[in-house]
C-alpha cells in the first residue's frame, strides 16, 4: 500500500488524556483586553519608554492604532494582531531586546545595526592622500588615488605604515558608495562587512588555544559550556596570564550570558576591574508586583583608574556586529586595563536596554519581552543601540582571528 512507510496498524492507547489546542484567533473583547494589558506592561515596564518618546514615537498614537485594527474586525487571527502590534511600535525604535512572539509569528524584534559596508581594496595613507595598494575590484587599479566624504576607516598594517579600508556605515542595506577615482566620480560596489560570518554551531567559552606564541581564549557566549560551571574559578584562569606581552580575546559572535565569567577573568588578569556604565533601574507595579510608586532608581558608576591594574600587556579583544547583551559589557571590563585594542567590526549595540521580563497576554498568549534598565557608558556614545562599541582596526575577513595573529608578528617584538 502507497502509506506502508508512513503509518503502522490500528493500536489501543490505554486511556484519552486532555490536551490543550493553541487557539488561532480570539474575540474583539478579547483583543482589547490584550491591549489594555500591553499598555499597561509597556507603561510600566518598558524602560525605554520615555527615551523614544522624546525620538518622536507617540506611543498613544501606537495604542490607537491597534485599537482601530481591533475595532475593524469581526475576529482576530492572533498572529495578525501580534504582527499589527509589532508594526505599530515600529516607527523608529532601536532596541535588540525589546520584542513581540506569537506561534505563528515567532519573534517579531526592533533590532537594527548600523552595519559596516567596503570596498573590495585597500588604500595606504601617505600625507593626505590615499592610494590603492590592494584590489579585487576589477574596476579599481593599484596606485589610484581615492578621496571622499568619511569613507575611510583605519585597518591592521605594518609598522609606520596607515591602512584603511574604504566604505561606509548604514542601518539600511548598501550595495554601492560613490568616490572620487583619480579625481573621477564613481559608483564603486560594496559589501557587507566579511567579519560578521560565523564559524561555529555550538557554543564555546574561554576555550583556550596557543599559536605562534600567543594565547587565546575563544568565546562564543558567556555561559557555562564546555566543561565551565558556576563554580570555575575565573579569577585563577586569568592570574595565569599576568605576564603575557599579547593576550586575545576572541569574542567574536558573542551574544552574552553570564558578566561573572569575564568579569572575574579579567579581575585574575589584572588585579583591578571594573565596569563604568551608569544604569537606571525603573520600578513600578508591574516590576515589584504589588502597589507602589512608578520611579526610576539610578546608579552612577566611578571612572576608570587603569593604573591600579597589574596587567602591563596588551590585550587585544576581537568583536563583530555578532557581539552583542553580555559579550559588550565584556568591552566595558576590558577597559579597565591600561593597554587595550579592539579589532575587527563594531559590536551589535544590544546593551542600552536591559534586564529583560517575558509576559503572556491573557487572551491571545502573544508574548512581550520587555527590558527595565538602561545601561549607559561614560560616554553614551561609545556603545549606543544598534551601533555598538567601534573597534580601534577594522577588519574585513571571514578570518579575522588568522589576520590578527599575522598582524602581531609583524608588529611585537614576542
Amino acid at each position: 500500500m502507497i502509506f506502508d512507510e508512513y503509518i503502522t496498524q490500528t493500536k489501543r492507547y490505554e486511556k484519552y488524556m486532555p490536551v490543550s489546542k493553541a487557539p488561532s484567533t480570539i474575540t474583539k473583547e478579547q483583543a482589547a483586553e490584550d491591549l489594555t494589558e500591553l499598555a499597561y506592561l509597556i507603561n510600566n515596564r518598558y524602560c525605554g519608554k520615555e527615551y523614544w518618546e522624546k525620538q518622536g514615537i507617540d506611543f498613544d498614537l501606537c495604542y490607537r492604532e491597534i485599537s482601530d485594527f481591533i475595532s475593524a474586525c469581526d475576529e482576530i487571527y492572533i498572529s495578525d494582531f501580534c504582527r499589527k502590534i509589532h508594526l505599530s511600535f515600529n516607527k523608529g525604535i532601536v532596541d535588540n531586546h525589546f520584542s513581540f512572539a506569537s506561534p505563528l509569528t515567532g519573534r517579531l524584534v526592533f533590532s537594527k545595526q548600523y552595519s559596516a559596508y567596503f570596498a573590495d581594496f585597500v588604500v595606504e595613507k601617505e600625507e593626505d592622500v590615499f592610494k590603492v595598494i590592494k584590489s579585487d575590484d576589477d574596476t579599481v587599479k593599484i596606485g589610484s588615488v581615492v578621496s571622499g566624504e568619511n569613507c575611510f576607516y583605519k585597518t591592521l598594517s605594518p609598522k609606520n605604515r596607515k591602512y584603511f579600508l574604504v566604505g561606509c556605515r548604514s542601518f539600511d542595506n548598501v550595495k554601492s558608495i560613490q568616490l572620487n577615482i583619480d579625481n573621477k566620480p564613481r559608483d564603486i560596489s560594496v559589501h557587507r562587512c566579511r567579519a560578521i560570518e560565523k564559524h561555529e554551531q555550538f557554543d564555546v567559552c574561554m576555550q583556550l588555544k596557543t599559536q605562534d606564541s600567543v594565547n587565546i581564549y575563544r568565546s562564543n557566549c558567556c555561559d557555562y559550556v564546555n566543561g565551565l560551571n558556576e563554580k570555575t574559578d575565573f579569577i585563577a584562569l586569568g592570574e595565569k596570564h599576568r605576564n603575557d606581552k599579547i593576550l586575545v580575546l576572541d569574542y567574536l559572535s558573542n551574544q552574552g550570558g553570564y558578566n561573572r565569567i569575564t568579569r572575574e577573568f579579567i579581575k585574575g588578569l589584572n588585579d583591578y576591574v571594573h565596569c563604568e556604565e551608569h544604569c537606571a533601574k525603573l520600578l513600578s507595579p508591574v516590576t515589584e508586583n504589588k502597589d507602589c510608586y512608578r520611579e526610576w532608581i539610578i546608579e552612577k558608576s566611578q571612572p576608570y583608574n587603569t593604573e591600579s591594574g597589574k596587567f602591563n600587556g596588551t590585550l587585544i579583544m576581537l568583536i563583530n556586529g555578532d557581539t552583542a547583551s553580555s559579550g559588550e559589557t565584556a568591552v566595558l571590563y576590558a577597559r579597565s586595563l591600561k593597554h587595550l585594542i579592539l579589532i575587527g567590526e563594531n559590536s551589535m549595540g544590544c546593551n542600552t536596554f536591559g534586564n529583560v521580563a517575558s509576559y503572556s497576554l491573557k487572551n491571545s498568549k502573544i508574548i512581550a519581552r520587555i527590558p527595565n534598565v538602561i545601561n549607559l557608558c561614560g560616554d553614551p556614545d561609545d556603545c549606543a543601540e544598534g551601533k555598538g562599541f567601534t573597534p580601534d582596526y577594522w577588519v574585513d575577513s571571514t578570518d579575522v582571528q588568522n589576520e590578527v595573529l599575522m598582524w602581531i608578528k609583524e608588529n611585537f617584538d614576542l
